[in-house]
């Protein structure tokens, strides 16, 4: 927890510019709910400290400030290393500007192009693995162009979600186009709707976006013909997907031991968050 004033705005570290009716929607938020996510500051050689990622942050809470000066008197940060600024900064940047298709793109150049093993590439970025193999779906529907390039563009207007590329890779062209025209456009022929809404997000006007959740239940509700491998083949994986899920959490599971051990927690531990999650995890195992 750190003053606003002991934190400094350097023009190194600040985006370009913004809207001012961003910036006037991020203070009424915060104003409002308060700050949802911590700055990310760095401690400065000379003293105090720069920001990496929160300027707008800090300039909305300053301006609330001058308003109330009991408002935030402190705020949550995180303190990283001075020298990791520029690499943070970049980090940010990457998920705040590209767009999925960019990142996809990124990451198989560097694979690609540079030799660089995907999971340093995840370890550069700052994602998961689950993550960037994300990223290697995305890139794999832009080589199948056609409508499944289509697929990519609506996904970086925020239209459909890039959180599950496969859900639509499964797909051959004549089910992707069955799912897009009976789930999405609906009765609207698919190239006018595609193109009403891609025009309609690009304007910042409404548009429906559509949950992850609705996408893998239409792309998985289709007559076998209609995807790139047989049913029978996607319930062996599946199969074998919820096999190793398994292995890896149940184990050989010891039920009284566990209570015995949880008991223990419960009724001799000093910190009473453990005793009450101990208390919890007995009731839910008996």
């Amino acid at each position: 927890m750190i003053e606003p004033d002991a934190l400094t705005i350097s023009t190194e570290m600040s985006r370009t510019g913004s809207s001012k009716a961003f910036e006037e929607r991020l203070q009424s938020s915060i104003d409002e709910v308060g700050l949802a996510e911590p700055l990310k500051v760095a401690r400065h050689p000379d003293g105090g400290y720069v920001v990496i990622d929160g300027a707008l942050r800090l300039r909305a809470i300053r301006a609330i400030r001058a308003r109330n000066p009991e408002r935030f008197a402190e705020i949550a940060v995180y303190v990283l290393e001075y020298a990791q600024r520029f690499e943070v900064r970049y980090q940010s940047d990457i998920y705040q500007d590209l767009l999925p298709s960019q990142m996809a793109t990124l990451v198989e150049h560097l694979h690609r192009s540079e030799n660089v093993k995907k999971a340093d590439i995840a370890r550069f970025i700052g994602v998961s693995p689950a993550t960037l193999r994300n990223y290697t779906g995305l890139w794999r529907l832009m080589e199948r162009e056609n409508l499944f390039a289509t697929v990519v563009a609506l996904m970086d207007l925020g239209v459909v979600p890039s959180s599950n590329p496969y859900a639509w890779l499964r797909l051959t062209e004549i089910g992707l186009q069955k799912v897009l025209s009976e789930s999405f456009a609906r009765d609207t022929p698919l190239d006018e709707w595609v193109a009403a809404v891609t025009s309609s997000a690009r304007r910042g006007d409404q548009v429906t976006r559509f949950p992850i959740k609705f996408v893998e239940t239409v792309t998985d509700a289709l007559p076998a013909e209609f995807y790139r491998v047989t049913s029978d083949v996607r319930a062996v994986k599946r199969d074998l997907g919820l096999r190793k899920s398994r292995s890896r959490t149940i184990r050989d599971f010891d039920s009284e031991k566990a209570l015995a051990n949880l008991s223990s927690v419960s009724r001799d531990s000093p910190d009473p968050v453990l005793r009450m999650a101990a208390s919890s995890f007995i009731g839910y195992l008996k």
